[in-house]
């Protein structure tokens, strides 16, 4: 992480973000199997305390600090055999497992082709130029409830399909449900980038007395 250095380790409601992870990986019931995926040794440490060694993949260097392309970053998947691919963030501390669940089962009812997490966004939203993105007429923007929303993309969680992720090097077209926008939680979609986006999860992770996760 270069926003917030060890941000994975640092202390986080008694413990940390990747021990929160990897407890919510191993709790997941709707899987063929789960994997966590690290490259430095304190987190590995950890995995070795929730995960059997199967569920453990030991990430190289050049895949841990690589920022593009994808298919580097993610290079330990071409190891592993499945069809489908659920990425988690990790830095989402308040992303409940039973909504990973959830969404997983959906996604195997509807055979999409991808699916990503988002959140609805009810505002005016412009461009970098100023223009407006949904709102256009300017006696339109009297409520914003009332707006035509928008989705954003909270990066909570990505499912792909594992031939197009390595021959594309994306993970889906960006036509119509490729991605399907899953809406999850606005509390659930907090994600630390920076040390403000840390202190706001810790604050609500406390608040919402989740430090244990069955």
């Amino acid at each position: 992480s270069t926003r917030l250095k060890n941000k994975m380790l640092l202390p986080y409601a008694k413990t940390s973000l990747a021990e929160i992870a990897i407890k919510k990986i191993s709790s997941l019931k709707n899987f063929d199997s789960v994997y966590f995926a690290a490259y430095d040794k304190k987190i590995l440490k950890i995995c070795n305390k929730y995960l059997n060694k199967n569920s453990i993949i030991i990430r190289d260097r050049k895949s841990s600090e690589s920022n593009y392309p994808l298919t580097k970053i993610h290079n330990y998947l071409e190891n592993i055999d499945f069809d489908y691919c659920m990425w988690i963030n990790s830095c989402h501390a308040i992303l409940n497992s039973n909504t990973i669940d959830k969404a997983v089962k959906f996604f195997r009812k509807n055979n999409f082709k991808s699916m990503t997490a988002v959140i609805k966004k009810n505002t005016w939203f412009y461009d970098k130029k100023g223009k407006p993105i949904n709102v256009k007429n300017p006696k339109d923007q009297v409520m914003s409830q009332k707006s035509n929303y928008i989705y954003e993309v909270c990066h909570a969680f990505h499912i792909f399909n594992k031939k197009h992720f390595f021959k594309n090097n994306t993970y889906w077209n960006n036509n119509k449900n490729d991605p399907y926008l899953y809406e999850i939680d606005l509390i659930e979609a907090i994600d630390v980038d920076n040390i403000n986006d840390f202190k706001i999860s810790e604050s609500v992770y406390k608040s919402l007395k989740i430090n244990k996760i069955k």
